[in-house]
C-alpha cells in the first residue's frame, strides 16, 4: 500500500463488519487511529488499547450474557483493537451497594474519569438513576458511529437519543399445560380463571420483582390510554384516580383466591419465587419472565409442560439498553462495545446465553439453540411500559393496601 493509499484509507471512520477478515486486516491501523488517535507512524500496543467497563446489575444471567458477550468483543480480532471490555456486576437482591447508589455517589462528589463507562440497564430503571443525579446524566449517544445500529429494529425507543437497546424483555402467563388446556386469552377470563381455581394462581411482591409487578400494573393501565403505558407523567395518577382505585380494588377481590400456605396467601418474593411454585406444581400459572421461563426448561429445573402464553392486552415489556454516562473516561471506544452488542453473532450469544429477545432480525442469526422457541418470545406483540418513578407508586400503594392483607 502506498502512501496516498494509506493516508485515504485512514480518513474512513467505519467499523469492521463481521466475516470482512482480509478486508479488516488492512483496515487495522486505520480503527486503532479512529477510536484511540494516534500519529501516523505511532503503533497501538495492545497496553495503549482502553479498557471499557460495562457496569450491570440484575440476575446471575444478565452477567453471564453479557461477559459471553464481553468475551468474544475481545477475542474479535476487529474489535479488540479498539477496546477491552471489562464487566462490572452488582447482583441484585445482595447487601452490596446498589449500582444507582453507587452512580449518584460518584455524580455527587464530583468524580470525572470513572471507570463507569457504559450502563447496561433496563429502561424501567433510567428514572431512578436520573432521579438521583441529573436530567442530563446520560450523555447523547453519536448513532452515525455505530454502524450495526442499522440491525436494530427498536430504533424508535421511547427513552431517546441516550439509549440504544441491546436485548428486549417481557413478560407472558407461564402456565401446566397437564392441569390447564385452555389457558386465558384476556384480561378477564384470567380473573375470572383465578376466582374458579382457588390457590392455583400467583404472582411476586411487586416491589420485589417486575413479572408480579407486570400484572399489578395491568389491573391500572388496562383502563388507560395506549399512551400512559410510556409516560411517567403524575396526571395519569393524579386524574385518573377511579382507574387506580378500581384496579386496586380488583386486586383485593382477587386476594382470597391466590397460592396459600399454612391457610394464609402468600405472595413470593422475586421473579424466581413465583417460578420456583410453578416447578413444584403447588400453582398452575403465573406472570413470569419470557428468559427466565426459557433458561429454567433449558436447564430441566422447569418441566416440559410449562408453556407461555401472551393475554390480548399483554404484560408489560420494555427493553434493556447502554447508556453512556457524562463521568466516563472511554466514550469514544464505548461506541465500539455498543456495535459489537448489536452484531448478529452478539445477538446470537445472548439468546444462547440467556434466551434474551433479540432486537435484531431472529432470521439472521445463526447457530441458535432452541430455535423454535423463538417463536414464544415474539416481540412483535411488546408492549412498551415505561413510566419512570409511577413504579414506585403502584409498588408503595400495593404493599400499604394489598400486600397488608397477607400478613
Amino acid at each position: 500500500m502506498n502512501g496516498n493509499e494509506k493516508e485515504k484509507k485512514m480518513k474512513k471512520n467505519i467499523w469492521m463488519k463481521r466475516g470482512k477478515r482480509v478486508f479488516a486486516a488492512a483496515m487495522g491501523m486505520t480503527m486503532i487511529c479512529t477510536m484511540v488517535g494516534c500519529g501516523s507512524s505511532k503503533t497501538t500496543t495492545e497496553e495503549e488499547v482502553p479498557t471499557v467497563t460495562i457496569w450491570s446489575s440484575g440476575g446471575q444471567e444478565v452477567r453471564e450474557a453479557l461477559q459471553a458477550i464481553a468475551d468474544a468483543y475481545n477475542s474479535n480480532e476487529e474489535y479488540n483493537k479498539i477496546a477491552k471490555v471489562e464487566v462490572q456486576f452488582v447482583v441484585s437482591g445482595t447487601s452490596e451497594q446498589s449500582l444507582p447508589d453507587r452512580l449518584s455517589a460518584a455524580y455527587k462528589a464530583g468524580e470525572k474519569d470513572t471507570d463507569f463507562d457504559l450502563i447496561a440497564i433496563d429502561d424501567s430503571a433510567i428514572a431512578n438513576i436520573e432521579a438521583q443525579t441529573s436530567e442530563d446524566f446520560f450523555e447523547e449517544i453519536d448513532l452515525s458511529k455505530i454502524p450495526n445500529y442499522e440491525n436494530l429494529i427498536f430504533k424508535d425507543n421511547i427513552v431517546g437519543d441516550n439509549f440504544v437497546p441491546y436485548r428486549g424483555t417481557s413478560v407472558y402467563l407461564a402456565y401446566n399445560s397437564e392441569t390447564v388446556e385452555n389457558p386465558p386469552k384476556t384480561a378477564e377470563e384470567l380473573y375470572q380463571w383465578i376466582e374458579e381455581h382457588p390457590g392455583r394462581f400467583t404472582y411476586n411482591d411487586p416491589s420485589t420483582g417486575n413479572s408480579g409487578f407486570s400484572f399489578v400494573a395491568n389491573t391500572i393501565y388496562n383502563q388507560l390510554p395506549e399512551e400512559a403505558a410510556t409516560s411517567s407523567d403524575e396526571k395519569w395518577k393524579t386524574e385518573h384516580t377511579e382507574e387506580w382505585d378500581n384496579a386496586f380494588t380488583l386486586l383485593e377481590e382477587l386476594h382470597p383466591y391466590l397460592y396459600q400456605t399454612a391457610g394464609k396467601v402468600q405472595y413470593p418474593m422475586k421473579n424466581a419465587g413465583s417460578l420456583e411454585l410453578l416447578a413444584n406444581k403447588e400453582v398452575d400459572m403465573t406472570p413470569a419472565f419470557v428468559n427466565m421461563v426459557l433458561s429454567q426448561k433449558a436447564m430441566g429445573t422447569l418441566p416440559e409442560e410449562i408453556k407461555l402464553t401472551q393475554l390480548e392486552e399483554p404484560f408489560l415489556g420494555g427493553l434493556a439498553g447502554f447508556m453512556i454516562p457524562s463521568i466516563g473516561k472511554d466514550k469514544e471506544a464505548a461506541l465500539s462495545v455498543i456495535d459489537f452488542y448489536l452484531s448478529y453473532e452478539a445477538q446470537a450469544i445472548d439468546w444462547n446465553t440467556m434466551f434474551a429477545s433479540p432486537v435484531v432480525d431472529s432470521s439472521k442469526l445463526e447457530g441458535l439453540e432452541h430455535e423454535d422457541w423463538l417463536e414464544e418470545t415474539n416481540m412483535d406483540s411488546l408492549r412498551y411500559f415505561s413510566i419512570g418513578l409511577l413504579q414506585k407508586d403502584i409498588a408503595a400503594r400495593w404493599t400499604e393496601e394489598i400486600g397488608s392483607l397477607a400478613q
